[in-house]
């Protein structure tokens, strides 16, 4: 069995586009997310709402997240783990893809 394992050439990743999720991230990327209700709710902190800000607004101004990368990966997926709005997650994990994409055409 091992050895039907080697036999299968290695496959590079490719980058695969499809009309459906680029319009369905599209949406998802304006829709309002109520972050300062889950503020207000305890479920995001002070500060990591100010992040949340400032990475929307980089975002916007399309600059790029140049040397914070860590930083605002690191809240996106803490926020991840603690959101259970499905609206807030699959903001979240957009925001990421496109921290990823970012950084691999960079």
């Amino acid at each position: 069995e091992a050895q039907d394992f080697k036999m299968v050439a290695d496959v590079p990743a490719a980058m695969v586009s499809n009309q459906f999720f680029d319009e369905f991230t599209d949406k998802v990327r304006v829709k309002p997310i109520p972050w300062e209700g889950f503020s207000r709710a305890g479920l995001v902190s002070s500060d990591e709402l100010r992040q949340l800000k400032e990475f929307q607004q980089r975002q916007q101004q399309q600059n790029g997240t140049d040397g914070s990368l860590s930083e605002y990966v690191g809240l996106l997926v803490g926020l991840c783990e603690r959101l259970s709005s499905l609206d807030a997650l699959q903001y979240l994990l957009v925001m990421l893809d496109d921290l990823v994409d970012s950084d691999t055409q960079a």
